[in-house]
């Protein structure tokens, strides 16, 4: 991987997104943000263990998908690479139909499903907002990190 070049997605995600993440190799995104990118970082929240960015995950396939068939819970999973990928995208696709509809998601809408490979650690200890902000001058993180946001690979290896 050449660090320089390689884009990560960063999204702010809770605790109940980091057991998605963690334990269904997935996340839901909305529909802006139409770049493709390879791979995806969650920034874990202050309520989670272990806030910041620690783990990424390649990104193995994303599908646009109308949130009235997350709510009917109409969503086919998609050829798999392995049987471990299947068992967990199951895990994460009914984790987020779940939440789609106890947090009353507009049923008109759309979001994205992005399927991942397993998280993998990257460092330790978390790069926090504060850290990578210090270092970084030039591309801050945001305190609510935006939709779409990204940042390069080597940014992310940032000394602590």
């Amino acid at each position: 991987m050449d660090s320089h070049t390689i884009e990560v997605r960063i999204q702010d995600v809770n605790p109940l997104n980091e057991k998605i993440f963690e334990n269904g190799w997935m996340y839901v995104g909305h529909s802006q943000g139409r770049k493709v990118l390879p791979y995806f970082a969650p920034y874990f929240t202050n309520e989670c263990a272990n806030p910041g960015l620690s783990r990424i995950s390649r990104i193995v396939r994303r599908d646009p998908c109308a949130v009235a068939d997350l709510l009917a819970r109409q969503i086919k999973l998609p050829d798999a690479p392995s049987e471990q990928h299947r068992r967990n995208w199951r895990l994460g696709l009914s984790a987020i139909c779940a939440r789609a509809k106890t947090e009353g998601w507009d049923p008109q809408g759309t979001a994205n499903l992005f399927y991942l490979d397993r998280p993998e650690s990257f460092r330790s200890p978390p790069l926090t907002k504060q850290i990578h902000n210090d270092t970084n001058p030039l591309k801050q993180i945001p305190p609510t990190i935006p939709i779409g946001f990204t940042l390069k690979y080597d940014e992310l290896l940032a000394k602590s």
